[in-house]
């Protein structure tokens, strides 16, 4: 019989716990609730025991009691990682449910982390609601995330309806789905993209799936450049054409003046890290380095100075300043100084993103020199730099990064001569 497991802390919301165990059980599948509470009050309604998970991280619950409860919080995530992680490795767990408010959510998304893409992940939480964002909940894995409505404090017709739904869905997946990513026989590469370098970035993955290369987009803004690289670390892609790196200009904003631009997440600290760190084959450009994006009633300051575009009713897009080119241009080149490996800088001679060849919108020539210069000054023997004609998002320069990208994977030794373009 399958098996879901349940985190909750089983001193406060044991009725919650209860309910959803019974709820699977119902579906034929095997539930195991696993207490993951701090607090003084005695718990119930558990299967593994919080002193089972502390043990298992090499504490004694004993030991742990008399923390503050900062302290218990910090331990009892990562003992309940650890335990979770030790369930899968053994075959013990086919997917993995929670449903609670804030401590409870980082509780068990922490643990849900550790899992891999594919494995079913279901997190009914109040934290999913306003302003707040999902780096906090999902970070780079694909659990599902349900706004819970109420607060859960105890059962009533909200609670019951959202924890229902909750479990059933955690329960289809585990029926119906809930296969872990594997790789199939086909070369993969990550490709990088958003809006702004669409058509060159499709025009490159049609290139590459015409010659037989399985290819994965993933979206420049907030966590999806990062989950990319985690993913070539972990073995799922061989390859990446990384031709939009916008993430490190919003990094660069949220650093200088505090506010970051929609396109951030607090993941762009591994853009170009994770994949350089385990030698991935690596084919890089420029694509949306050289703007920033920001809502119209929270613009940067020095708006006076800078051209423009409404990338919709409540959106701009914003090119940055040549003294800010030269300080994005840094942060990259201080990442492209660390490879020490062969990898290709493709550089376009046209603008980096639509809307900025002479005559349009976001034409700014002085930043665009700046940060092709800084590319081509980096120093690094280990870089071979080329020059693409034209502008990266059209479809003839996407093309031709498909075409070095399949170079590179044959100089790297991950295909051989049985792809030709």
């Amino acid at each position: 019989m399958k098996t879901i497991a349940i985190i909750g802390s089983c001193d406060t919301k044991y009725r919650e716990v209860k309910f959803m165990k019974e709820q699977i059980e119902a579906e034929g599948i095997s539930a195991l609730v696993i207490d993951v509470a701090t607090g003084p009050s005695p718990s119930c309604n558990y299967d593994v025991s919080r002193a089972e998970v502390v043990e298992n991280a090499g504490k004694t619950w004993e030991e742990l009691e008399p923390r503050t409860k900062g302290e218990k919080i910090g331990f009892m995530m990562e003992a309940a990682a650890c335990y979770v992680e030790k369930l899968y490795k053994e075959g013990k767990i086919d997917g993995i449910l929670s449903a609670g408010g804030l401590q409870n959510t980082v509780m068990a998304t922490n643990a849900m982390k550790k899992l891999p893409i594919g494995f079913p992940k279901v997190m009914a939480t109040t934290v999913a609601c306003g302003k707040k964002t999902f780096d906090l909940v999902v970070g780079d894995k694909d659990i599902v995330v349900i706004p819970s409505i109420c607060d859960f404090t105890g059962l009533n017709m909200v609670t019951k309806q959202i924890m229902a739904n909750a479990c059933a869905c955690c329960v289809g997946m585990v029926k119906h789905a809930g296969k872990v990513l594997q790789k199939g026989k086909k070369p993969v590469v990550g490709v990088t993209l958003m809006g702004i370098t669409n058509t060159g970035a499709c025009a490159a993955v049609d290139e590459l799936e015409r010659l037989g290369v399985e290819v994965i987009g993933f979206h420049s803004t907030g966590v999806g450049g990062s989950i990319m690289e985690q993913m070539a670390a972990d073995g799922l892609i061989d390859g990446i054409l990384d031709l939009t790196v916008h993430e490190i200009t919003s990094e660069y904003f949220k650093d200088k003046i505090g506010r970051s631009g929609f396109s951030y997440g607090e993941d762009a600290k591994y853009r170009l890290v994770k994949s350089v760190e385990n030698k991935v084959p690596l084919v890089v450009s420029t694509g949306g380095l050289d703007f920033v994006d920001f809502a119209v009633n929270e613009f940067p300051p020095r708006m006076e100075e800078r051209v423009y575009m409404l990338h919709n009713a409540t959106m701009a897009h914003i090119k940055i300043l040549p003294d800010e080119a030269e300080e994005v241009a840094k942060r990259m080149t201080d990442r492209l100084q660390k490879i020490d490996y062969p990898v290709k800088l493709l550089l376009p001679t046209e603008g980096m993103r639509h809307n900025t060849r002479e005559g349009e919108e976001l034409y700014y020539k002085e930043v665009d020199d700046t940060i092709l210069r800084a590319m081509r000054e980096n120093g690094n023997g280990n870089i071979e730099i080329i020059t693409v004609p034209g502008n990266l998002d059209t479809k003839e320069w996407g093309i031709q990064a498909a075409h070095y990208m399949i170079d590179e994977l044959r100089e790297r030794g991950v295909i051989g001569d049985e792809i030709q373009y």
